[in-house]
């Protein structure tokens, strides 16, 4: 009763993640790859996600704070956090990408620093909230592992 419980909350509070813009289509898709046989499949894509933007957001960080910026690189760190983002269902922080995109083709500095502070925004809160989805999927990994005779 414990795990179909949690189940219940999990569907629901990924659909309310939805519903806020938070998440798209592309994260069910990520669900439907989970099988018994890989149970950890999401959880896994989501500490990737997580180490992978970390570092593209702190390169990127780098870069900027430095008085000659090399657009050329921002860029392909820029690609990389759009591309992340997109493939996990990140949608607002896809969207944030994509104006920092844009703000480093037009190599202008101010915008992008503004709009990388847009990306950290939010990836603070996607990472949060995927999180919370890692929790509960590992609690109802638990519940029915300990069913099991």
């Amino acid at each position: 009763m414990l795990g179909a419980s949690i189940k219940e909350q999990l569907t629901n509070f990924i659909r309310s993640l939805n519903e806020r813009g938070l998440l798209d289509h592309h994260f069910d898709l990520a669900l439907e790859l989970q099988t018994e046989e890989n149970p950890q499949f999401v959880s896994e894509l989501i500490s990737m996600f997580c180490r992978d933007a970390e570092v593209s957001i702190a390169e990127l960080t780098t870069l900027l704070d430095q008085p000659l910026v090399d657009y050329t690189k921002a860029i392909t760190f820029v690609h990389q956090l759009k591309g992340s983002s997109s493939s996990i269902g990140g949608c607002r922080m896809t969207l944030a990408s994509g104006e920092l995109r844009q703000a480093s083709d037009k190599r202008n500095k101010e915008r992008c620093i503004e709009a990388l502070y847009k990306v950290k925004q939010e990836y603070q809160i996607l990472k949060e909230n995927l999180s919370i989805i890692a929790q509960m999927q590992n609690a109802i990994q638990a519940n029915e592992r300990s069913k099991r005779p």
